[in-house]
């Protein structure tokens, strides 16, 4: 029973560590192969001690040796290349030593060894081996033949040969192996196709959860976003009304203590803008959903428009906020996207305002390469403030993350600015470098590199050129309002009468397209979703109709959604512009303006 034990253990050392079926059933193969050789080699050593002949027993002694040799390696280094050969050049031995020195024959046991040498290359070696093994176990029977010619030569078994017990032992172990080898071969291989077939299965179910796990990712995704967008109208409609109705009240010469309450609310109302903002963009970021406009401007009238926009916050905390701009600047014009330029630098200095007590704060634009084509600007904003530290500097560009939990209380902000500064960065193929110590203030530079534009490419921006749009006259434009939300109509109503523009409204699109067919009007502003009939079908509807008309209304779509997909809606209504809720009232003059000019030029 020890003795079962002991040659069971040496069977797993073989096999240890091995899991495919294929490379175990030759470790077996080899084992009760190499085991059984040395158990019948050892009573061939008995016989041929005790009846000789002496060259059997020098050839049974050599077999053993080199046999142990090579079970020994097959049980330490559960490797089955080494044994297999060693086994190869035993069997090879065997049927020189057979043809030439023992039976001076080719005997049925030759025959065997020759199959064996074949059979046992091509199983456990590659084809190469199968092929040289093959080769050289035939190569001594051309050998034999080439000297003795066909018909003077002893092959495959003499009647003496059929008597001998020794002989017929050997043969009939010879096929036992033949057998035990296809055997153990073939059940090995027919367990791997069976793991395949599992493995496949298991792979089909696993891309089965793959898929729903992904479904649900997206569905979740899907959810998220249109809990985003929804939630994000809802809080931007009411909050039209806050940030119109101030601007209205502030412009309708309030008492200077009035003036300055409306201030408040109107600088609060705008702060929570800006945080809905961060949060929408940041989640288009996210999902690739961001669109880079590229549109014709000026970057120092753009800078220039930002310093006095920042100005008067620096002011009130009593910095110093200077504007360095090249020379080389003044009568650069380039095509790209100044809205996510005006983000980026309005996230970069209002953190500046916003962590420094005291000091200045610096914003440089410099020229640093340029050619008929191209212009390369690198942009500095640096300031006086607190400063980041060393730790604080590995996170601060993550999402929702700001240097410390005090920072968050005593300067509030949602963590989100610096996070989307710097994917923007990166869609404009650049990136951002921070150089900061903690008390002696921060510094960040970037560098963008744009198109350079001409003359006519340049757009008019409602925000850079609203005092000078001020004064223009657009009192005789003939403006339908469809909107359905009341505070919103009140809004535009003020509105509109600060403006002397001449209005009229309607509560769904239905009824703006019946009014809009009833008479004439230079602009329509579609509210997008509205009861009844929404923006986008009353828009076709009066398309339509007017398709066949010597001119049709300038449609420009008010819109609070903010779903990835809705500029795309906007433009395959037919809209011509649209301006997103909540908007800042210099922006739609500014639209009502670039119209006005447009049709005095057409008339």
């Amino acid at each position: 029973m020890n003795f079962v034990n002991f040659f069971k253990n040496l069977n797993q050392s073989a096999l240890k560590g091995v899991t495919d079926p294929i490379v175990r059933a030759r470790i077996n193969i080899l084992f009760y192969m190499m085991s059984l050789t040395l158990v019948f080699g050892l009573i061939l050593t008995i016989v041929y001690i005790i009846y000789g002949p002496p060259l059997q027993l020098i050839r049974i002694v050599v077999v053993m040796g080199t046999m142990i040799y090579g079970f020994r390696k097959l049980i330490l280094f559960n490797d089955y290349r080494p044994s297999a050969h060693i086994v190869l050049i035993i069997i090879n031995m065997l049927v020189w030593s057979n043809i030439f020195l023992i039976a001076n024959a080719i005997s049925i046991v030759t025959v065997q060894y020759i199959l064996l040498s074949s059979t046992i290359s091509f199983f456990f070696l590659n084809g190469r081996w199968g092929i040289f093994y093959s080769l050289l176990s035939l190569f001594p029977v051309f050998i034999y033949f080439s000297l003795n010619g066909i018909n003077d030569s002893a092959a495959f078994i003499s009647g003496q040969q059929a008597s001998e017990p020794i002989f017929i032992a050997v043969m009939m172990f010879n096929f036992f192996q033949l057998i035990f080898i296809n055997y153990h071969f073939i059940t090995g291989f027919y367990l791997a196709l069976s793991q395949l077939e599992e493995a496949r299965k298991d792979e089909k179910e696993l891309n089965e959860q793959l898929r729903e796990a992904i479904s649900m990712a997206e569905n979740s995704s899907k959810a998220k976003s249109d809990f985003l967008s929804t939630m994000s109208h809802e809080l931007r409609t009411p909050l039209n009304s806050v940030i119109g109705m101030s601007y209205v009240l502030l412009a309708d010469n309030p008492r200077e203590d009035q003036a300055g309450n409306l201030k408040v609310l109107h600088f609060s109302a705008e702060s929570l803008l800006a945080l809905i903002n961060d949060i929408l963009d940041f989640n288009k970021l996210d999902y690739g959903k961001i669109e880079m406009e590229k549109v014709g401007f000026y970057p120092a009238e753009l800078l220039g428009r930002i310093h006095s926009g920042l100005k008067y916050q620096a002011d009130e905390k009593g910095l110093s906020f200077s504007l360095n701009l090249d020379d080389k600047l003044k009568e650069i014009a380039v095509i790209g996207d100044p809205t996510r330029l005006l983000q980026i630098l309005f996230n970069l200095v209002g953190n500046a305002i916003k962590f420094t007590s005291k000091g200045e704060i610096g914003l440089s634009v410099q020229l640093i390469d340029s050619d008929n084509e191209y212009v390369t600007l690198a942009f500095t904003v640096m300031d006086t403030g607190i400063g980041i530290s060393a730790e604080q500097k590995k996170i601060i560009f993550e999402p929702f993350t700001q240097a410390s939990s005090n920072i968050t209380r005593k300067f509030g902000g949602s963590g989100l600015g610096l996070a989307i500064t710097k994917q923007l960065l990166e869609i404009h193929g650049s990136h951002i470098e921070l150089k900061s110590e903690v008390g002696e203030g921060t510094t960040f530079k970037f560098e963008i590199r744009y198109k350079c534009a001409g003359s006519a490419e340049i757009t008019v921006n409602s925000l850079l050129e609203a005092n000078v749009l001020a004064s223009e006259d657009i009192t005789w434009l003939n403006v339908l309002v469809a909107e359905d939300n009341a505070m919103n109509i009140l809004l535009m109503k003020k509105l509109l009468a600060s403006w002397n523009v001449k209005a009229e409204f309607a509560p769904n699109g239905l009824e703006a397209y019946e009014m809009a067919k009833e008479k004439f009007y230079d602009i329509i502003l579609m509210d997008i979703h509205m009861p009844v009939m929404d923006g986008y079908e009353s828009t076709k509807k009066i398309i339509a109709f007017y398709a066949d008309k010597p001119e049709a209304p300038y449609l420009i779509a008010l819109t609070a959604s903010v779903a990835n997909d809705i500029y795309n809606k906007i433009k395959l209504a037919g809209l011509n512009d649209y301006v997103s809720k909540p908007f800042n009232p210099t922006e739609l003059k500014s639209k009502l303006i670039n119209f006005s000019r447009l049709k005095s030029k057409q008339d």
